[in-house]
């Protein structure tokens, strides 16, 4: 339990309640909104991009088009009598139902010349072929229109036939709004559409319960559910069996095409407006077919494929999730990459809702997570630009006061060096003088040896003050390298002595290089000091110089020495200003941590590099590379040996 206090309290916990807090806000302030007209479009765009929808081959369509009515004579959708002709041709066929989705009510249904808005005789002959039909098992049913007063029946005598309602929703009052089908009607008043009718003559399924996405809308004591399109359904792209009228009539069409098929009958002419719908396909006029949707409807039923809707509170949880989420995001990361998080975001979970609609029929509505997504990025990402800029005055105004700071501590630091050189120089002269008066000896050498790790340590602060502030500046000269290690080596004779210390010299003949000899001079003696104040007695020193075979272009000088040796930990800020390893050997020697810090920077002056390398207990090497020509490219640092390395 200790850790879950302990979790509850941290910033993390808090951050994330916090962004919790406001996405749940942020979604349920989205909630408010009806987003139908997006949500439509981002729906429409899934149907158009889930791919084709495989079925099986129930339904044969016979289209009363352009080519017929121009042919017979007749205007859509066609005289009874042409129809008593059609449907006798499609009887020898023996297909397993026909079904009309013909408004009979039609004016243009009368026969030529007849005083009759229908044919008595041509209607009693319809409804005796359909009759004959049905007794034969084929069904014969005319689909209905239904208005606020109920069906719309047939006129008499077709009236006696089966019929049953068979409208095409459109969203034209309810969701969008855009007068698209989407949606098809299952049930109304408790009976069943022409669709489900036909639906059951191949699965014998007709209860709501038992298809799947079927919704109640309790408004209008309907049932309802969304089409699973096979495919485009533009006229010129048939994913259905398809023949004209006119080759069926002219009996050109094989009656093996109808055998054992749910036929269905439909007008679809160029002057008929009414004859066609719009889809998430296409919104053109005279571009969908009515006959190709009615078709798609009965598939999706037979094969019990509607689309799954999720529930409200899915949408909400999911907004919620993803607010909370691009939020957190956007206070931990980058602004950058929150607007990379934010697109990446928005556009996974399209692919995700696009996955599930193709591959399991589901739909997941995105209109308010993908705003959700967005509103917490325009939202909250000025919030924390805000919050930084005051965060960005605060730090700048401490800077500025900083830098003031580091300048007074600049300047008193090069008054109290300069003001100190006098008197130490006073002291060491009258130490020199005391020892020439015949003083104790001891005494005197100790003054003497105070006032060089006084003056060296007064040097050394000057030389950062000047580094600071950007005082240095190189006066190069043609030099021997060699010549400069030669003269270090003969000044540091009697210290190495007195430890008893041999110093080695392998130098390789080397043509002069520009350089600042004060600075380099002063890089070589620190490094050869170094190595003697840190080395045993006994000790051996290797200095070797030479053309660098892993650099060319450079002179490198080693400094190699047996002696303690640097832990690791320690090598990592053996350059840093006033780091000095602690450790029984750095307790007994004195120094300022300065020394390697300054070499590192002369030397990176000249566009080279120091680097060391060491093993505890066996010693450590110092590698200085210049370049032999005056160039302003500088030199990487090279990276440390693998493994051990020979020491001397």
């Amino acid at each position: 339990m200790v850790w879950l206090k302990r979790a509850l309290k941290s910033a993390q916990f808090k951050m994330l309640m916090l962004a919790l807090s406001a996405g749940t806000l942020l979604t349920l302030a989205l909630q408010t909104f009806e987003l139908n007209l997006l949500e439509a479009y981002l729906y429409d765009f899934r149907m158009r991009n889930k791919g084709a929808r495989n079925h099986a081959e129930h339904l044969v369509l016979i289209s009363i088009d352009d080519k017929t009515v121009e042919k017979l004579n007749e205007f859509s959708p066609l005289s009874l009598k042409q129809h008593v002709t059609l449907l006798n041709q499609i009887g020898k066929a023996k297909p397993k139902a026909v079904a009309y989705f013909v408004d009979f009510n039609d004016s243009v249904l009368a026969d030529v010349g007849s005083d009759d808005r229908v044919s008595k005789k041509n209607a009693e002959e319809f409804v005796k072929v359909a009759d004959a039909l049905h007794a034969s098992d084929i069904p014969v049913i005319l689909g209905t229109e239904i208005d606020m007063t109920g069906e719309i029946v047939p006129p008499f005598p077709l009236s006696k036939l089966p019929h049953r309602v068979a409208i095409l929703h459109v969203d034209g009052t309810t969701f969008s709004e855009d007068e698209v089908t989407r949606r098809a009607l299952f049930s109304i008043y408790d009976e069943t559409v022409l669709h489900v009718r036909l639906a059951a003559l191949v699965n014998g399924k007709t209860a709501a319960k038992e298809y799947r996405g079927v919704y109640q809308m309790p408004d209008i004591d309907a049932n309802y559910f969304l089409i699973n399109y096979a495919g485009p359904t533009q006229h010129t792209k048939r994913n259905f069996s398809e023949v004209s009228a006119l080759d069926v009539i002219e009996g050109k069409i094989s009656t093996d095409f109808f055998r054992n098929k749910i036929v269905l009958i439909g007008s679809k002419t160029k002057d008929r407006s009414n004859d066609y719908v719009y889809t998430p396909f296409s919104r053109t006029t005279f571009t969908n077919p009515k006959l190709t949707i009615h078709a798609n409807i009965i598939e999706t039923l037979i094969d019990d494929a509607a689309i799954l809707q999720t529930s409200k509170a899915f949408d909400t949880l999911l907004s919620i999730l993803l607010t909370t989420l691009v939020i957190v995001m956007l206070f931990r990361t980058t602004p950058i990459r929150g607007v990379v998080f934010t697109v990446a975001c928005a556009l996974i979970v399209l692919l995700l809702a696009l996955a599930a609609f193709r591959y399991y029929g589901v739909w997941i509505r995105l209109s308010h997570p993908l705003m959700g997504i967005f509103f917490s990025y325009y939202v909250f990402v000025p919030y924390r630009l805000i919050t930084e800029y005051k965060k960005r005055w605060e730090f700048q105004k401490k800077n500025e006061v900083l830098m003031q700071v580091e300048e007074l501590k600049s300047n008193f630091m090069s008054l109290i060096t300069h003001d100190l050189k006098t008197p130490v120089a006073r002291i060491q002269g009258m130490a020199e003088m005391l020892a020439r008066s015949g003083v104790e000896p001891k005494l005197v050498t100790g003054i003497l040896s105070s006032t060089d790790e006084l003056n060296n340590f007064i040097t050394s602060i000057l030389e950062l003050a000047k580094i600071e502030s950007n005082r240095i500046n190189l006066d190069k000269r043609s030099k021997d390298i060699n010549k400069i290690i030669e003269d270090c080596v003969r000044k540091f004779e009697f210290q190495a002595q007195s430890k008893k210390i041999a110093i080695r010299s392998e130098l390789d003949p080397l043509f002069p290089i520009k350089i600042d000899v004060p600075l380099i001079t002063k890089v070589i003696s620190n490094l050869i000091d170094n190595a003697i104040k840190y080395s045993p007695e006994g000790a051996q020193i290797m200095i070797e110089s030479g053309e660098s075979l892993e650099n060319p272009g450079y002179v490198e000088i080693t400094i190699t020495d047996t002696g303690h040796g640097i832990a690791p930990k320690d090598l990592e800020n053996l350059f840093s200003k006033f780091y000095r390893p602690k450790n029984d050997v750095t307790l007994q020697t004195k120094g300022t941590g300065l020394g390697l810090y300054l070499s590192r920077y002369f030397v990176e002056l000249h566009n080279g590099s120091l680097s060391a390398e060491s093993v505890e207990g066996r010693g450590s090497m110092f590698t200085i590379l210049l370049p032999t020509e005056d160039s302003s490219e500088k030199l990487a640092p090279p990276s440390s040996l693998e493994g051990e390395k020979a020491y001397v």
